[in-house]
């Protein structure tokens, strides 16, 4: 068993980045995968239009623009 009071400074600092890594990815990878599973979901309500290129929000099934009023299908 290890004795931590008797840690040579190399150890510790070996110990120390491995810990820093794994802290990393603790946080990181949750907040990616919220990040991206936000992005899906809001791309199946918004809708950027074929014509004008106006980005709006879906409320009805034919998607027409509120810009120049073209269905987007």
């Amino acid at each position: 068993m290890m004795d931590w009071l008797t840690m040579s400074t190399s150890e510790f600092f070996c110990y120390f980045a491995i810990a820093s890594f794994v802290a990393l990815f603790c946080v990181v990878l949750p907040v990616q995968l919220a990040s991206k599973l936000r992005r899906m979901r809001l791309a199946r309500v918004r809708i950027t239009c074929r014509i004008c290129g106006y980005r709006f929000l879906r409320n009805d099934p034919e998607a027409t623009c509120p810009h120049c009023d073209s269905r987007n299908r």
